[in-house]
């Protein structure tokens, strides 16, 4: 997904304005899978006719996008696609484990996603929406609480207690007068995700949502991966038993080299 409604984020003074514009074109590309003409992609993003013909024509000076047909429509080269091939190796250790997720996803029908540790929050890294008219939409790159719900109960689970104890004291600190969010509850939930291997909350980041998670496993001393399926609580919750087996099942294909 592209971001909302594919509108341009306010500019600050730290960003690079053509670099922005840039990325947004090819988000654009990204959400719409199809060729596009110079006016559509400006009306879409609101930028004037003048800097999006230069960006377009620089890119395709690059080799990153194609001219194509008599309107003279856009369309993203393998080249591009080639920039970010490496990238799934290189941060997760394997390449397997994209297929995995898409059968993961096709096998359930919910959104399913994979999320590492970024300081006290879960950050997606990947995410494949479900295929039911109602899905969980979640963007690559967002974060999400550490402290209650699944995927972050799931992420201290597969931690050793001294780094479950440092997290705990660093969320008091960094949340100064707010109330712990149930660290007896967590660690309650922790025990039980270590002897499951599953770990399943509702309603702990949008309304009406519930997930399911589990780590993959990965060599000692290496970072914890974590899958989660997600979706409306009902679905989720009628179909616990066949999503934790799918998610064994598939999951357990997977090993990350050390």
């Amino acid at each position: 997904m592209a971001r909302n409604a594919l509108l341009p984020m306010p500019m600050s003074q730290d960003l690079v304005k053509s670099a922005v514009r840039t990325l947004d074109i090819l988000e654009v590309f990204a959400s719409e899978r199809k060729p596009m003409t110079a006016s559509q992609l400006g009306q879409m993003l609101g930028y004037p006719k003048s800097s999006m013909s230069g960006l377009l024509k620089s890119l395709v000076a690059q080799g990153y996008l194609a001219s194509v047909g008599r309107e003279l429509e856009y369309f993203p080269t393998l080249k591009l696609a080639r920039l970010g091939d490496w990238i799934p190796a290189a941060l997760l250790g394997s390449e397997a484990v994209i297929p995995l997720l898409q059968q993961l996803r096709n096998e359930t029908g919910e959104t399913v996603t994979l999320t590492i540790a970024s300081d006290l929050h879960m950050r997606c890294v990947h995410a494949i929406i479900g295929t039911h008219p109602i899905s969980l939409q979640v963007e690559e790159g967002i974060s999400f609480p550490m402290m209650g719900t699944a995927i972050g109960t799931m992420y201290l689970a597969a931690s050793n207690d001294a780094t479950v104890e440092e997290l705990f004291e660093r969320w008091t600190k960094h949340h100064p007068g707010q109330p712990e969010p149930g660290f007896d509850a967590i660690r309650s939930a922790i025990a039980e995700c270590r002897e499951t291997g599953f770990s399943c909350a509702f309603d702990a980041v949008l309304p009406d949502t519930g997930a399911i998670a589990t780590s993959l496993r990965t060599p000692e001393g290496t970072e914890p991966l974590i899958v989660a399926v997600a979706g409306l609580n009902r679905r989720i919750s009628e179909n616990r038993d066949a999503i934790q087996n799918a998610m064994q099942r598939l999951c357990g294909q997977f090993s990350r080299p050390g």
